[in-house]
């Protein structure tokens, strides 16, 4: 782009190639920057650049920063020199930040972080002993649904039924018989 003969009236090298400079920066989004990138937004392009390490200057001095199409805006990065064309493969994008979060993480005092591991303790014990309660339901529904099937075989034809029978049956089983996990 540096080097389209097209784009030198917006976008050329500084005198001594260490940086490059764009000007009519409102010319230069319209006309230049749709044909080399997805969008034609100014904002966008310093964006990446930044995300690059590049560093920018604003050339216009500030009272006459009115409008976008008048600024001109200087760029570099120490391995963007004219004529080097061998330094471009060692421009990386920046790594990216670790997660806030996990940065401004805060030590417990240590009598809140003691009673918070006896809280976790206590959490996991109440889940044990939930499933444990869980498999001793799902072992009573299967004793009963056998005493159901040995009841109702021993009356067969009798034309008597079984007065526990209907309740029993309008009982519904769990679909699942599987246990939750518990958190870990």
């Amino acid at each position: 782009m540096i080097t389209d003969a097209k784009s030198s009236h917006f976008i050329s090298w500084t005198e001594l190639g260490t940086s490059f400079v764009v000007s009519n920066v409102g010319e230069f989004s319209r006309s230049i920057l749709g044909s080399h990138f997805k969008h034609n937004n100014f904002s966008s392009f310093v964006r990446q650049l930044n995300m690059y390490g590049f560093h920018k200057i604003n050339r216009t001095p500030r009272a006459q920063r009115t409008t976008s199409d008048a600024q001109t805006w200087e760029f570099s990065h120490h391995k963007f020199l004219r004529g080097r064309p061998d330094l471009l493969d060692e421009i990386k994008r920046k790594a990216l930040e670790p997660d806030p979060a996990l940065k401004h993480r805060v030590e417990l005092p240590g009598e809140v972080a003691a009673q918070l591991g006896a809280m976790r303790e206590e959490n996991l014990r109440m889940w044990d002993q939930l499933t444990a309660e869980r498999r001793r339901v799902e072992k009573l529904i299967s004793v009963v649904g056998r005493l159901y099937d040995v009841v109702g075989k021993g009356f067969p034809g009798s034309g008597r039924s079984f007065s526990c029978a209907s309740s029993f049956t309008s009982l519904k089983r769990p679909r699942s018989t599987a246990v939750p996990r518990r958190p870990t």
